[in-house]
């Protein structure tokens, strides 16, 4: 990176920088006109006796001469302020660019550092300083030579002509200016001192509040939380001191200019005065110096203002230089290169004198020479603080050695392009990052490498884009371009792609957990219609061969028109559906206003809000003193336990008989009735003919709902598929029982007996891949995350593939089911796989044992098992 703010300025924007001073020296004859002319408006249209007079060759009496002055004057401010209008858009246009251009070089030097420097710094002390603390770099750029040009010739405009109205009120304008110069920037050396404090201590602040998200479990677990309280009291302390010393000084410094730019005027009213009653200037140039003085404070100050922002804007940019710019930095050309190395016929990865270190005790590798053979499986044994891990990721390209060399084919393992080692070698260890979005954008993430087609042209605004991007120094990527290297898996259509992720993930064993998704996943029939049909059809045959059996009754209650569901909520019973956010949303839908109006209607309000009311008190009865983690107020109460005091105070209201003043109370209590579903909560408050007026309501509530909201709701038909249910759900169509311990067992045999029957597994499995993982996998356990990430390496087909510490090596049917199936799809690819124990080792063609960072046997696993055996005893 450019070390200096304006050299980094005019090597990106030495164009547009020199545009913007055109454009600024082009206002100051205009602004010097501007000035002239209400001097000439005074003295010699108003003040003058001697018409008519001449202007541009033309003899005008007064009057018409006072108005082509006056109109004169409004040109110049027209165009004047013009100017100003075209200066400020390029300047904006220029500084977002360069903000643009600076935010993007600062990603791509993340993406350039080593894995170490990763361990040094955090991410709360990286995205703070690409988003937020770069934000006023942006704007100073677009004024770092345009300001100080345009203020200062503004100034010298005004002192001019100042100057040529009298030498003696030029000296008094500019008489207190030295003194100003001498000791602001004095006083504004401590305020950038205090600035570079005050970013290093937000940093402190934000990698601490990075560590608390991190580590919340922890905290709760150690209940640490007011340790932690004191940490941030401690920066937020150590901030309010720093900003509080800056606001002093810098209000310090205003006071001080305030004072100075208001002692000038003395003179000019005592000097310029005396001037005039003496009859050596005249009342009319007076008048244009006081005005002329009255806008020289603004530029002055605007200047001043530019020297402490520049003070300021300098100290960010060299934190961001010192940040972004280490010395083991990668190369760019690491990024970039495409480059295709000739490493098919390559018998071994070489290892010769390889020693790394730095990171800590048992994170070094000491002068270690292998062969490793290529083309075949290879256990690298090692036990904590052997230095498996830093040597798997050597092998990997992940890490460089501090010296010695990894090569593949004579060529260097750590200086291979990242396009190529993407797409040959893999890593996967045992904590994966899992990127926050869908199981299936996970598994093919690996397949992501250069778009492998561009975006449709016919886009209008596509070359805009890419000029943009390749105007501010970036890869001009579209992200809507076509993305998925299907040579890289092995397949010719998206579709042949969905299948081989499926096949990978049942490979590696998270196929069950992919199809339990998909059971969950809801069901867009317009977009899968073949589906849609399918899955009714298997409805039907599942609920006619429940029908035939005798003890249906006991597990499922069914949807039916005409009866009431026990085993579903109020709100579900009274739609005889749901809203098209599915059960989520059956909360918001006593909110909705056709609903409340049908209850009025039906005189069913007043009966539901009693419910509520009784509802809301045995649920504060019950759940008041439990703990928000308790499994009782999870499986029974549907009151949150952050709204218990709500509840709490609305039944204090309806004691003091005030219920009906608060307006939210009353969808509140009757939100509590829908909720309530009476083979689950047995609160024995819905009785037989609060159900036949609900069942009877149905057609009227659907009808109403159609006309008013028809997109907002799904409507339960027999014949049809629901968007609001889930593709289980929509299986059943019904609702297990409750109040049967085993009901989910039957249910779930019955399904799976079903979906065997019509073949819909490979259906469900694609719609489980659209299952959301969460933020960086959130929603997975640690387990689905490792074989996720094997998935997502296998299926990119790498020719080495580097896995540590998935597979322990202590010789499980699970562990071996893995490795078997790894082997089965990459058949002809290095497996290199790091183990912590050593009774695998005989599974593989080749076996290496580590020890405090060397090597300590290799060669045949039977030779070197029995070496590590010996170390153990």
């Amino acid at each position: 990176m450019n070390k200096s703010l304006f050299g980094f300025i005019w090597q990106y924007s030495k164009r547009q920088q020199i545009i913007i001073l055109l454009i600024t020296v082009c206002s100051f004859p205009i602004l010097y006109l501007s000035l002239e002319l209400p001097k000439r408006i005074i003295n010699d249209a108003i003040g003058s006796t001697a018409f008519p007079k001449s202007l541009l060759g033309f003899p005008l009496e007064q009057v018409p001469y006072l108005l082509a002055l006056c109109f004169g004057f409004l040109a110049m401010v027209i165009i004047n302020n013009g100017i100003k209008y075209t200066l400020n858009i390029y300047k904006g246009l220029t500084g977002e660019r360069m903000l643009r251009r600076l935010r993007y070089e600062l990603y791509e030097r993340v993406l350039r550092f080593r894995l170490p420097h990763f361990r040094r710094v955090s991410s709360g002390e990286i995205i703070p300083m690409i988003t937020a603390e770069v934000q006023p770099l942006g704007g100073f750029i677009a004024d770092a030579i345009a300001l100080p040009a345009f203020q200062g010739g503004t100034l010298l405009v005004y002192l001019t002509f100042i100057f040529m109205q009298d030498p003696l009120l030029g000296a008094a304008a500019i008489a207190l200016y030295p003194v100003q110069g001498y000791i602001i920037p004095r006083l504004q050396k401590k305020v950038n001192a205090l600035g570079k404090a005050r970013v290093k201590n937000l940093r402190d602040l934000s990698d601490k509040v990075g560590e608390t998200i991190a580590g919340i479990g922890e905290i709760h677990a150690n209940d640490t939380n007011a340790y932690h309280i004191a940490q941030i009291n401690d920066r937020l302390q150590k901030n309010f001191e720093i900003r509080f010393e800056i606001f002093r000084r810098k209000f310090a410094i205003k006071f001080l200019n305030n004072f100075m730019n208001q002692l000038t005027p003395f003179f000019f009213y005592s000097i310029g005065g005396y001037l005039v009653i003496q009859g050596d200037i005249s009342f009319g140039a007076l008048v244009a110096v006081l005005a002329a003085y009255k806008d020289l404070a603004g530029p002055w100050k605007e200047l001043l203002g530019y020297y402490q922002q520049l003070a300021d804007t300098k100290v960010k940019y060299d934190s961001v230089v010192e940040q972004f710019d280490p010395e083991d930095i990668y190369p760019i050309e690491r990024l970039t290169e495409n480059a295709a190395l000739d490493v098919e016929n390559a018998t071994e990865l070489d290892l010769s004198n390889v020693t790394y270190g730095g990171e800590g005790a048992g994170q070094s590798v000491d002068e270690i020479n292998l062969k490793l053979p290529i083309g075949k499986s290879i256990g690298l044994f090692g036990g904590e603080g052997s230095g498996r891990r830093q040597l798997m990721q050597l092998l990997s390209g992940l890490l460089s050695p501090t010296s010695g060399r990894v090569q593949l084919a004579n060529v260097s393992v750590d200086t291979m392009p990242q396009s190529f080692l993407g797409q040959h070698f893999g890593y996967v260890d045992a904590d994966p990052h899992i990127f926050t979005g869908t199981v299936r954008e996970n598994i093919l993430y690996g397949l992501r490498h250069r778009p492998v087609s561009e975006f449709d042209g016919s886009d209008k605004d596509a070359a805009y884009r890419k000029s943009e991007v390749e105007m501010t120094g970036g890869r001009a990527f579209d992200l809507r371009a076509d993305w998925y290297d299907l040579d890289a898996a092995g397949v010719g259509s998206m579709e042949e792609l969905g299948t081989r992720a499926i096949d990978i993930a049942d490979a590696v064993g998270l196929g069950d957990d992919i199809f339990s998704m998909g059971l969950q996943a809801r069901l867009d029939a317009e977009a899968d219609p073949k589906f849609a049909d399918n899955l009714l059809k298997a409805r039907q045959a599942l609920a006619h061969e429940m029908a035939g059996s005798l003890d249906v009754s006991d597990y499922v209650d069914f949807w039916d028109a005409k009866k009431y569901n026990h085993s579903a909520t109020l709100a579900e019973n009274l739609l005889f559906g749901l809203p098209v956010t599915g059960v989520a949303g059956i909360s918001t839908v006593a909110n909705h206003p056709t609903v409340r109006q049908i209850l009025k209607d039906h005189d069913l309000e007043a009966t539901l809000i009693e419910m509520g009311l009784q509802v809301a008190e045995i649920m504060v009865e019950l759940f008041s003193d439990l703990s928000g983690d308790n499994d009782l107020l999870s499986t029974y109460s549907f009151i949150a336990p952050d709204d218990i005091p709500e509840f709490e105070e609305i039944l204090s209201r309806k004691k003091a008989g005030k219920l009906g003043s608060v307006k939210g109370d009353r969808a509140r209590l009757i939100g509590l009735s829908f909720m309530l579903i009476p083979t689950r909560h047995r609160l024995g408050l819905i009785d037989k003919d609060l159900e036949n007026t609900i069942v009877a309501l149905r057609p009227a509530v659907q009808e109403k709902l159609t006309e008013a909201a028809g997109e907002e709701f799904f409507f339960f038909d027999p014949d049809a598929i629901s968007g609001a249910l889930s593709i289980e759900d929509n299986l059943l169509f019904g609702k297990p029982r409750f109040d049967r311990a085993n009901a989910r067992d039957f249910i779930e045999k019955a399904i799976a007996a079903i979906i065997e029957e019509h073949a819909l597994r490979p259906s469900i499995m694609f719609a489980g891949l659209g299952f959301n993982v969460g933020v960086a996998g959130s929603r997975l356990s640690s387990g689905q995350k490792t074989r996720l990430a094997i998935a997502r390496t296998l299926m990119r087909r790498p020719k080495i593939l580097v896995v540590d510490d998935v597979i322990t090596g202590s010789g499980t049917a699970a562990e071996r089911r893995l490795l078997t199936a790894a082997r089965e799809l990459l058949p002809d690819a290095t497996f290199i796989v790091g183990l912590s124990s050593p009774a695998m080792l005989p599974d593989f063609d080749y076996a290496v044992a580590l020890e405090q960072g060397t090597v300590v046997a290799k060669g045949e696993p039977e030779s070197v098992v029995p070496v590590v055996l010996k170390e153990a005893a």
